[in-house]
């Protein structure tokens, strides 16, 4: 018999509160440090796009930027040659768009196929890694709030709008060393208000998930990056961990993301609640991300 989980009106609570709270005087503050000279300016491009592989980086978009990316999963490349390797298996897709509210406040939505899930985004920047004095890191808080609009209208007790939310929170910390090497961490906290089989997580009887993820890049020529992430589940151990290792290749206009990771999920929540395959019995899936950035106004 599938359990049905209740919603949590505290984590409903805490959410709003966090996701509300991101861009609160932000403008006006952003507007008073733009009046005064920077001596000791902050260090740019620590990595590529907002996103590695599957992971936020702490960079976000200037005021007035747009950025849009289309990002692919496929099957297992243990299928054999017979499905190409996994790509006639069918693909998750992932439509997400990020907006510049400020300096140090994005906004973003995306679809993805799994699950058919919906999710509103906000990123705030904490603090800029320095090149000088001053903070040695950068670090970035991460909010989404996540609706399943999938049909589940085959189940015996029918979903209300609020036991298809989730909620997502995490803080990416990241430091450039030099022009070759970036390495990121990221607490990551996910809630999911109802589970149960028909949700595409790996243990239908746990609402809280907790983890620490972390990846690198590294710059193998001046455009092209060797990157890797993993996943690491804290609070569910019985749950296998993501391992993720691709390229990022920055073309001027496009930054395109090519990589084979253990998980069919594209955003947080499901990538440390999903399913996992193994490494060792090359139950990897091929992926790849197309990134484009816009600027829309001053």
């Amino acid at each position: 018999m599938r359990k049905t989980r209740k919603k949590d009106p505290f984590a409903v609570f805490l959410f709003s509160l966090l996701f509300l709270g991101l861009s609160v005087a932000e403008e006006s503050k952003a507007q008073l440090e733009r009046t005064l000279a920077d001596d000791n300016p902050s260090v740019e491009l620590t990595f590529m796009a907002p996103k590695h592989i599957n992971l936020y980086t702490t960079e976000l978009l200037s005021r007035g930027e747009f950025h849009y990316s289309i990002m692919h999963n496929f099957g297992e490349i243990n299928s054999g040659y017979q499905n190409l390797w996994g790509i006639d298996n069918g693909a998750n897709v992932r439509f997400y768009f990020e907006y510049g509210l400020s300096d140090r406040t994005n906004l973003a939505f995306s679809r993805t196929s799994q699950d058919k899930l919906i999710q509103f985004i906000g990123r705030k920047t904490i603090t800029k890694q320095k090149r000088d004095s001053g903070s040695p890191i950068s670090v970035n808080m991460n909010s989404s709030l996540g609706i399943n609009t999938s049909d589940l209208s085959f189940l015996a007790d029918s979903y209300s709008f609020t036991d298809r939310l989730n909620y997502t929170i995490s803080l990416s910390a990241a430091r450039k060393f030099n022009e070759k090497l970036s390495i990121l961490i990221l607490p990551i906290y996910s809630h999911f208000a109802r589970t149960g089989r028909e949700v595409s997580i790996d243990d239908p009887d746990t609402q809280h998930y907790f983890s620490a993820a972390g990846g690198f890049r590294y710059n193998i020529l001046p455009r092209t990056a060797l990157t890797v992430q993993s996943v690491v589940p804290i609070s569910n151990s019985d749950l296998t961990p993501n391992l993720g290792i691709g390229l990022d290749v920055e073309t001027g206009g496009h930054v395109f993301q090519m990589f084979f990771t253990t998980s069919r999920a594209l955003n947080e929540p499901y990538l440390i609640a999903g399913e996992n395959g193994s490494l060792l019995d090359s139950e990897l899936r091929f992926g790849f991300n197309i990134n484009r950035l816009f600027k829309l106004h001053d």
